[in-house]
Order: structure tokens, then sequence, then C-alpha cells
């Protein structure tokens, strides 16, 4: 070339117009020769051309979405969903962020205009603990939330610029409404973490039942509150005779009355809860609760074989194994007890080596404590469950409820809670409030938008290093830890349900 054309002063490309078409021609036939016989160096090329791609086009968007946020916060312009408040005191306004079109219409049109913005979301927000920042800043509703509360994210922002004093969470009461809310508090704790340290953040407390009595109508904030009602009133007139099993004579029976029915049944409410995570480990209760003695019950379990050996302490389940691995002069397999590894067959694992799980059941501590309750009471571990058949004949009664001319026959002791708290329904209408949308108006002024009357639960930031772990834990990318923790404590869940904030 006599006289070649370069591009700028770092000469990367050929500009002459008469070669350019030579030069495309022969390298992209000697570069496509070279990958197609060398694969592994044009996996890797391809590899770094595909990622420079993707950081280009990364880098534009974060530059967009920098200069669309910008914008956003600097124009004073607001979302158009936004339902805003008149006031223009900071001190006395608040914003209610609803969850969907339903509760939001509701709380619109009980709020007090004067002073209450409201910003309904529509699904569930994004959650920010494991999106990148320019996803996080095209999210329509994060961009809704970032342009109503109107300071910008990061840990840097100052809050003189916040629109309202209070920021209030309002979901429903069920598990979409507890996801809805703790996506919000991750939003709030990542990008605008110094509302939460200044107490702007606050979750609201809708009640969770309705209680109506005739034309009185009144509101219950949580189930605990509700199920101390209705055991309360229950209680009231009821009495339970416990007959001896080993005794035909009269006066063998033992009343409960009053504070010692209520006691009982303090103690059987504690013991269910207990009790449920044995039978959600797969044990038979009745054969369970025969292995009580004066020690109580065993809380070690070992599996070899798909046999049961029961132990009462860490050291006598130890010595077990110890011995058995002498016995048998090899090591045991250790199993993995959720799979169920040891259960069943003969318990062989690879070649003759045997499977063993060991397991600490915690909940037995608990139950231990009931029953030397219980056995203060003059009751025992065997009236939990039903009084075995003897020679095919059925059991003769020994609980019997009574309240008012209302008799019943209970099989054992387990019952009793339920059976007291259906005593205390009788005469209520019982509604239980699934969604704010279910509400009218009326209602949810009253119950939740009132200041003179509702419940305000204000966010605070005690342990920065505990939260920072619970939120990459529950919300991060890793599923290792989130899959640990469910399984840790997956059997001490009674119910996947909402019980009031």
């Amino acid at each position: 070339m006599p006289e070649p054309q370069l591009e700028a002063q770092t000469k990367v490309r050929l500009n002459n117009p008469e070669v350019e078409g030579i030069v495309a021609v022969v390298i992209n036939e000697q570069l496509g020769k070279y990958l197609e016989e060398n694969p592994a160096p044009a996996h890797k090329i391809m590899k770094k051309v595909i990622l420079s791609a993707e950081a280009r086009e990364a880098a534009a968007k974060a530059k967009k979405a920098l200069k669309d946020r910008k914008s956003m916060l600097n124009s004073g312009g607001l979302p158009g969903k936004l339902m805003d408040c008149t006031t223009r005191d900071r001190d006395e306004s608040e914003l209610f962020l609803v969850e969907g079109q339903s509760a939001g219409g509701s709380a619109e049109s009980g709020r007090n205009r004067f002073f209450q913005a409201i910003l309904p979301l529509r699904g569930k927000v994004l959650n920010v603990e494991k999106a990148q920042q320019q996803k996080m800043l095209s999210n329509e509703e994060i961009c809704c939330l970032i342009s109503a509360v109107g300071i910008d994210i990061g840990n840097s922002q100052e809050v003189d610029n916040l629109r309202y004093g209070k920021v209030i969470i309002l979901t429903d009461a069920d598990v979409d409404g507890q996801h809805i809310r703790t996506l919000l508090l991750t939003f709030f704790y990542r990008q605008m973490q110094k509302l939460i340290e200044t107490g702007h953040i606050y979750v609201a407390r809708p009640p969770l039942f309705k209680v109506a009595q005739k034309k009185n109508i009144r509101y219950v904030q949580t189930l605990g509150e509700m199920n101390h009602e209705l055991m309360d009133r229950g209680l009231d007139g009821t009495r339970l005779t416990v007959e001896s099993p080993k005794s035909e004579q009269s006066g063998a029976a033992v009343n409960f009355e009053s504070e010692r029915l209520a006691k009982l049944l303090e103690v059987l409410g504690e013991l269910e809860e207990s009790l449920e995570i044995l039978e959600r480990r797969g044990l038979n209760l009745t054969a369970f609760l025969a292995r009580a003695g004066a020690g109580g019950l065993p809380a070690y379990r070992v599996q070899i074989g798909g046999h049961d050996n029961w132990f009462f302490t860490s050291d006598e389940a130890e010595a077990f194994l110890k011995a058995e691995q002498e016995k048998r002069g090899r090591d045991l397999i250790v199993g993995d007890e959720s799979s169920g590894s040891a259960n069943g067959g003969n318990g062989q694992g690879n070649g003759h080596v045997e499977t063993m799980v060991r397991q600490e059941l915690h909940e037995v501590k608990g139950i231990n404590r009931g029953l030397d309750r219980l056995r203060e009471l003059g009751l025992g571990s065997a009236d939990l469950v039903p009084a075995p058949r003897v020679a095919g004949r059925e059991p003769k009664p020994r609980f019997f409820l009574q309240n008012g001319d209302n008799r019943r026959v209970l099989p054992h002791l387990r019952g009793l809670v339920g059976e007291v708290r259906k005593l205390g329904e009788r005469g209520l209408t019982i509604t239980r409030f699934k969604g704010l949308g279910e509400m009218d108006a009326e209602e949810l002024w009253e119950t939740t938008l009132d200041p003179q009357k509702r419940t305000l639960l204000q966010v605070q930031l005690d342990d920065v290093l505990k939260a920072d772990e619970m939120f990459r834990t529950l919300m991060g990318e890793k599923v290792e830890p989130r899959r640990d923790f469910i399984q840790k404590h997956a059997l001490e869940v009674k119910e996947i349900d909402y019980h009031g904030a």
C-alpha cells in the first residue's frame, strides 16, 4: 500500500476502501479456518467476545438508568398511581405502601387525604438482594417507590429530601403479604438504610379477626389474642371429670374447674406443639410415650439396620455406637436422617458396611417438662393417647367435659384444648381477614389507618451483623444457606400461615 489510511492515532484499522473488501475476505477465511481447527482457543475467544459485549451493554444500561434516576428525582414528577396527600408538612404526612389495586382502592377510600398518601404496588416487588443495579433501576415498581419517597438510593443518601415523615408498609394478612413485606424491608435495608436508622419506616398491624356478637362488632389483632379470649370464654362454667382407670368405686373421679382447669389447658397447649413435631418425624406417639420413666423420655435415637435404639443422654448414645463398631470391627456409614437411609431393609450400605443415623430430638426436653407439670396435676403420659383395648373390648371412658347441659366424652386429653375453644366460640361470629381488600373503607380506617386506634410497629436496626446475615441467608443468591435454614426449622413450623404482625 503506497498510501495507507489508518484510523486515528491508534492505527488499529485500515480505512482504504479499495482494499477493505479484499482484507475482510482473507481475514474471514483464515480466521474461520483457524477457529474450526482449534476449538479450545476458539471457545475462549468467543467467551471473551460475549463477556465484552455483555459488559458494554450493562454499562450502557447503568448509564441510562443513572440519568433516568437523576431526572426522576430532580424533575419533581411523581408516579401516576401515587394518591398523594395535600399537606406539605413532612413530619405529619404518611405514605402507605399497599399491596395490590384492590387493597389500594380500599385504602384510598378510607384514608384521610390531608396527610395520608397511598402507593399501590403491583405483585411482588423485585428482590434487590440478588438483582443487579441496572435491573433494579429499570424495574417500574422500584422506580415508583424511589420517586414517591423522594430520596436517592445507596448508603450515602441524605434524608432531607424525604417527602413523608412515615413510610408505612401495609400488606395482606397471608403468606404472600409477609413475602411482599420482607421484599420491601430488604429494599429499604439495602438501598435506604438511613430511613431505618432515623426511624422513618413502619409496618402497619391490621387486625386478623372481626368478631361479631349480636350487634356488637370488635376486632382482634393476632391469633394468640383470639385463642386467649376463646379459652377464657370456654372455661366459664366448664368442668372436666377424670375417672381413675383402676377403680370402679364412686368418688374415685377428679374434677378440674376454673384455675385448675386453666392450668391443665396451659400445660396441654405447650405439650401439643412438641407432640406435633414428634408426629412429623414419623414416630408412633403411643409407643414413644410408653417409654416415659422416672427420667422422662429418651431424647436420642440411633438407627442401625432399620432398628431403633433409644438413649437419655448423648454420652449413652456415643458409648453404644462405639461398642457397635468394635463388635463389627468396622466403621458405620453415617446416613442422612431426612432421607431415611437407615430405615427398613437390612441397613446395608456399600459392601458389608452398615448405615447409621443418629438423631437428637430437641422437642423431647419440652415434652419432659410438660409431663412433669402434668404429673403435678395427677395425670401422666398415658392420658395423652387413647387407652388400649383389652381382650377386644373398648376401654371404659375416663374423660368427661361438662358445660351446662352439654356433656362430651373425650378419648384422651389432647382433644381438650380444641373442645374448650369450641365452647368459647358459641354465640360469636368470627371472620378471619386474609386480605385488606376484604375490608371496606370504613373498616380499614377504623382498624388500620386512624392514628387514634391503629397499631404501628417501627422498624429498628438493633444488630447490623445479625440483620445482614439474615438478609443474605433468606434473600441472597446462594441456595444452600437458605435450604439449610429451612431444613433446620421446618419441623418447628405449626402451619404456614399468618398469625398477626
